[in-house]
C-alpha cells in the first residue's frame, strides 16, 4: 500500500526517518568533536577573552611616621572602578553620573566609557562615599558595566606639613617625588593578581586569586612633627615680613645628624597635588643652590686654625679695600676696622681680613678642607634630587678664586650641605652623615663619622662664634637665657649672563645652642628679601631666634649656664 500522495510505500517512511536523524545526530557529533577537540585551545581562549579579565590591585602601601610616631602618610580604604563597553548599558546616563563624583571632564569619560575594551580603568582610588554613591545611582538608572574593587588611597592627615619632604603618590600607586620616590620599593609592596568572570550584562560572577599581593613596609623619618609645624609657621611669617621670594630652615641634631625639621615657605597639599606646581614641590633644602656669603667665613677661618697657618695674635689689616688679581674687594659699607685679629674678622665679618687669612692658608689646604665639610658634593641624604653644589677645582683658581671664596662668592651651596657644615663645628669635628630616615633599610651598619676638624679648632671657632651673636653682627639672633653661637651671611646673587645683580641678595644666618654644648643646629635662609635692611642679621637672625625661642622648650633643653 502507498500514499496516494507521495507514491512512498508507508512502511518505507520510518525507515527513512530514523535515517535521517541518525544523520543529524552524527553532522551534530561531528561539530562537537570539531569544537571541543579539534579546535579546543581557540575556543577556549575566545571565551576567555570575552568572559575573563586578569587585573593587578595596588597593596596597601606601608605608613610613614615622625619620630614620635604621628602619622605623615598612610593608605585609607577606597574604590577602584573599571568599565566594561561591550557588556555596558545606557552609556550616556552612566558619564553623567560619573562625571558628577569624579573631575575628569565629559570629553575625558566619554573617551573612557566607549574605549572598546572589556575592562577600562575609570578611577583606581575613588573616595568610598563617592564610591558608593556612583554604584547606587547606577543601579537605580539601570545602568550596567561598572566593575568596582575594594582597593587604598593614599592620604596625608597633616595636609601641607612637610609636604616637600614627603612628596605624594601618583594615580597608579607609585611614589613621585620626596621620600614617596626615594623609598618607593620599600613602601609599596607587591600587587594582588585577580582574574575575573563577568557576564554579557557587565556584572562580575566571580573572582580569583592569581596572586596574593603582600603590603608595604613602614617608614619612620626623623622629623618631629611639632618642630617642623614651629619652623614652618616662622619661615611663614619671616617671608611675609620681609617680602621674601622664599624661605627655608633646617634643623638638625649636630651628635646624629639627623634633620628635625626642613621647613620652607613654598608648600602644597599631598591630598591634591595635581592643583600644585613644580616649583611649589620643590624640596630647596637640597635642591636650590646659593653663594653663602660671610657665612663661609667660619669655615675659611676653622680651616686656617687647623692647618696652623693664623694664630689668634696675629693682626690683620682690617681696613676696607683689597687688591687680589686687580680687583678690588671692599668690607660691607666700605667700612674700616684698622689692625685686627681673627677673632674681629669673623665677629665684624671683616671682608679684607678674611681674605689675607686665605691668602695665607693658599688655595689647595682651603679647597682640601671644604671638601672635606661636604662642600661641592652630595650629602647622601634620604631625598631625590639634591645637588652636588660649586666648588670649582684649584688648579683652576688664582689669587682671586681663593679670595672670593674664602667670604663665600664664586662658590655655591644647598642649604643641607650648610648646615651638616656647621654641625661639625659644633659636636667637636666629626662629620656626621646626614639622615632623615631613622629605619634602618639596608639593615647594617650606621655609616661611622669621620673627623674633619681638629676639637681645639671647633672649641676656638665655638667661641669665636659665640662673640658674633654676643656683640657682632649676629645679635638679632639672640635667644633669651640661652647662649647662643653662629654666623650671618648676606650674599649678593649672580643671575647667568648678567652676573652679580644690584638688589638681589641671598640673606642667612647659621647657629647653634648652646654655644658650648651644641644640641642644635639651625639654618635660616631667605631669597631676595625686598625690605631694608636686607642682612643675614637683620632678618635671618630674626627668624632664628623665634624659631629656636620655640624649640627649646618643645626639646626641653635648659637654658645656658656659662661656658666661656
Amino acid at each position: 500500500m502507498s500514499n496516494p500522495k507521495s507514491g512512498i510505500p508507508l512502511p518505507v517512511r520510518p525507515r527513512l526517518i530514523a535515517a535521517f536523524f541518525a544523520f543529524l545526530g552524527l553532522v551534530l557529533v561531528g561539530r562537537l568533536v570539531q569544537l571541543q577537540i579539534v579546535q579546543h585551545d581557540r575556543w577556549t581562549s575566545v571565551a576567555a577573552e570575552i568572559q575573563e579579565v586578569t587585573v593587578e590591585l595596588a597593596p596597601q602601601r606601608g605608613t610613614i611616621y615622625d619620630r614620635n610616631g604621628l602619622v605623615l602618610a598612610e593608605d585609607i580604604k577606597a574604590m577602584a572602578i573599571a568599565v566594561d563597553s561591550f557588556n555596558m548599558t545606557r552609556p550616556e546616563t552612566l558619564i553623567e553620573i560619573l562625571a558628577a563624583h569624579l573631575s575628569l571632564g565629559g570629553d575625558e569619560l566619554r573617551d573612557l566609557v566607549y574605549r572598546p575594551s572589556y575592562f577600562t580603568w575609570i578611577d583606581r582610588s575613588l573616595d568610598l562615599d563617592d564610591a558608593v554613591s556612583i554604584r547606587e545611582e547606577a543601579a537605580e538608572a539601570g545602568v550596567y558595566g561598572l566593575i568596582f574593587f575594594d582597593t587604598w588611597k593614599r592620604s596625608y592627615p597633616q595636609g601641607n606639613l612637610a609636604s616637600n619632604i614627603l612628596g605624594f603618590v601618583g594615580t597608579d600607586g607609585v611614589g613621585l617625588e620626596g621620600i614617596e620616590l626615594s623609598f618607593d620599593e620599600w613602601l609599596t609592596g607587591e600587587a594582588t593578581v585577580l582574574r575575573l568572570v563577568t557576564g554579557r550584562d557587565g556584572r562580575t560572577y566571580g573572582s580569583t586569586i592569581v596572586s596574593q599581593g603582600m603590603q608595604g613596609r613602614d617608614l619612620t623619618l626623623s622629623i618631629d612633627t611639632a618642630i617642623q609645624l614651629a619652623c614652618e609657621e616662622e619661615i611663614d611669617r619671616g617671608t611675609e615680613r620681609f617680602q621674601a621670594n622664599f624661605g627655608l630652615i633646617l634643623v638638625m641634631d649636630p651628635d646624629s645628624g639627623k634633620i628635625l625639621a626642613m621647613a620652607q615657605s613654598r608648600r602644597y597639599d599631598p591630598n591634591r597635588f595635581s592643583d600644585s606646581t613644580a616649583e611649589d614641590r620643590r624640596n630647596l633644602a637640597v635642591t636650590h643652590l646659593f653663594e653663602p656669603g660671610s657665612s663661609f667665613k667660619a669655615f675659611s677661618a676653622a680651616a686656617a686654625l687647623d692647618a696652623g697657618t693664623v694664630d689668634l695674635d696675629d693682626r690683620f689689616n682690617g681696613n676696607d679695600g683689597i687688591v687680589v688679581g686687580g680687583h678690588t674687594i671692599h668690607n660691607a659699607d666700605f667700612e674700616s676696622f684698622g689692625q685686627v685679629a681673627l677673632a674681629e674678622i669673623i665677629e665684624s665679618s671683616i671682608n679684607t681680613g678674611m681674605v689675607q687669612v686665605a691668602l695665607d692658608l693658599g688655595a689647595e689646604l682651603l679647597h682640601a678642607k671644604l671638601v672635606e665639610l661636604g662642600f661641592g658634593n652630595e650629602t647622601g641624604i634620604e631625598l631625590p634630587g639634591e645637588e652636588r653644589g660649586i666648588l670649582r677645582d684649584p688648579e683652576r683658581w688664582v689669587p682671586l678664586d681663593l679670595a672670593s671664596t674664602s667670604i663665600g662668592q664664586s662658590v655655591a651651596v644647598t642649604a643641607i650641605q650648610l648646615v651638616t657644615a656647621m654641625a661639625s663645628i659644633a659636636n667637636g669635628g666629626m662629620s656626621i652623615p646626614c639622615r632623615i630616615v631613622e629605619t634602618n633599610i639596608d639593615g647594617g651598619e650606621i655609616e661611622e663619622p669621620s673627623r674633619v676638624l681638629s676639637a681645639s679648632t671647633c672649641s676656638t671657632m665655638r667661641s669665636l662664634l659665640f662673640r658674633v651673636v654676643e656683640s657682632g653682627t649676629g645679635q638679632w639672633a639672640k635667644v633669651s637665657d640661652y647662649e647662643i653661637a653662629g654666623k650671618t651671611g648676606t650674599a649678593q646673587k649672580a643671575i647667568p649672563g648678567e652676573g652679580y645683580v644690584e638688589g638681589l641678595y641671598t640673606s642667612l644666618f647659621a647657629g647653634f645652642l648652646p654655644a658650648f654644648d651644641p644640641q642644635l643646629v639651625t639654618l635660616v635662609v631667605f631669597d631676595e628679601v625686598q625690605t631694608p635692611p636686607v642682612g643675614g642679621g637683620y632678618t635671618a637672625g630674626q627668624v632664628f631666634s623665634r624659631a629656636v625661642s620655640r624649640i627649646v622648650q618643645l626639646e626641653r633643653i635648659p637654658p645656658s649656664s656659662s661656658g666661656m
